[in-house]
């Protein structure tokens, strides 16, 4: 099961919400959320995370925003790390929009797994932008979480 949506609650501000079921454990979601080495191998939009998913670390994250263009874009956060269900940033970015971007991993019976990828982004130029940004969000953060689930299950079965 999986669900996109996008909320225009201002002017300028979105909320994006996307959640999977995974059938594999919360901590092999975990493991693979974590293993930003391996990105590159089953990552859509969010490809490639350098530095560790340590609470207070700083990483730079890259993201094809057009996946019919090689171009990558490029952002430095600092992230919050609750360590086996959760991680976030919340800075501005490009265009002075704050990006409040949220991913949790949620236990479910069955040892099935809720990953959920939230976002919000507000002000800068997101009065202008807001609407594409949401939609684009909303279908990355998708085909994010489809290649999630599958790396996932993959790992979870070779165990």
């Amino acid at each position: 099961m999986e669900n996109g949506s996008s909320e225009k609650v201002s002017f300028s501000h979105h909320r994006i919400h996307t959640d999977i079921v995974i059938d594999a454990p919360p901590e092999v979601v975990w493991s693979v959320l974590t293993d930003t080495a391996n990105y590159g191998n089953w990552a859509a939009f969010l490809v490639g995370i350098k530095g560790e998913i340590k609470d207070g670390s700083k990483i730079t994250v890259d993201f094809l925003l057009d996946p019919s263009k090689d171009k990558l874009t490029t952002l430095d956060h600092t992230i919050t790390v609750v360590d086996g269900t959760q991680f976030y940033w919340a800075e501005k970015g490009p265009g002075g929009i704050r990006d409040n971007h949220h991913f949790r991993v949620e236990p479910l019976d069955g040892g099935k797994t809720r990953f959920v990828q939230s976002d919000e982004i507000i002000g800068g130029i997101t009065f202008l932008m807001g609407g594409r940004l949401a939609k684009m969000y909303v279908d990355g953060y998708q085909a994010f979480n489809r290649g999630l689930k599958a790396e996932a299950e993959r790992r979870a079965q070779s165990d």
